[in-house]
């Protein structure tokens, strides 16, 4: 199922409703906004510093990523994919491609562990870290 990597700083009401089924179908643990964000919502998530990355295909958000910039570290956190898309390879592409704009713009990502089940996947996409948090610096 190939997606491509679209950054969401303002999106269309059809993509809001495609992140709010994100939601429902990934919870609690997965796009909850709230266990990034200390309780906001996802319309209150968005602002300069912080957007959504979002995996399209054929015209619709079928996983997403919250993401926060400070410097030149993507802080990245609260993942989910449509549970209709899930065991098909969208959260892969959807970080394959993330990573690749990172090392374009010269900038690090890091997640804070809040899910132990995560740390295989990312080590084995190049993350690095220690119980707390791992990091990803292209080059």
């Amino acid at each position: 199922m190939p997606v491509k990597l679209e950054h969401l700083t303002t999106p269309a009401d059809a993509d809001w409703l495609d992140l709010e089924k994100i939601i429902a179908e990934t919870a609690p643990t997965g796009l909850n906004p709230g266990s990034a964000a200390a309780g906001t919502d996802l319309r209150q998530w968005l602002s300069d510093d912080r957007w959504i990355m979002g995996a399209r295909f054929n015209d619709r958000i079928i996983g997403a990523v919250l993401a926060e910039r400070q410097g030149s570290v993507v802080t990245l956190s609260a993942a989910g994919v449509r549970k209709i898309t899930q065991r098909r390879g969208v959260m892969h592409q959807l970080l394959h491609f993330i990573q690749r704009w990172a090392g374009e713009q010269n900038l690090t990502l890091q997640v804070n562990m809040n899910d132990c089940g995560l740390r295989a996947p990312l080590c084995n996409r190049g993350f690095s870290g220690d119980d707390d948090r791992l990091q990803y610096q292209p080059g």
